[in-house]
């Protein structure tokens, strides 16, 4: 019988690659933050763009961390599925 399924160390090593590099976009974002943020910088054109930074950072980067975060979730169980069946057999 050939072998069907997933290797559940691999799966779970690729959610914590996953993981980590979320968290890695995080830490630069963070870092990008603190300096816009920190910016010389005075007038409306300043808080516009601060503005719209802090926007695409609580949008589309929160969403994207998030999706990943998601994604590492799935897999971690779909290992803990095949730890399961391959247990039972």
């Amino acid at each position: 019988m050939a072998f069907k399924g997933m290797n559940p160390d691999q799966g779970r090593e690729v959610a914590t690659g996953i993981n980590d590099a979320a968290g890695q976009i995080l830490d630069a974002i963070d870092a990008v933050t603190n300096v816009v943020n920190s910016v010389e910088w005075v007038g409306p054109d300043y808080d516009a763009y601060r503005d719209d930074w802090n926007g695409f950072v609580s949008g589309a980067v929160n969403q994207l961390v998030e999706g990943m975060k998601t994604k590492a979730d799935e897999l971690n169980q779909h290992a803990e599925e095949q730890d399961s069946t391959s247990n039972q057999q």
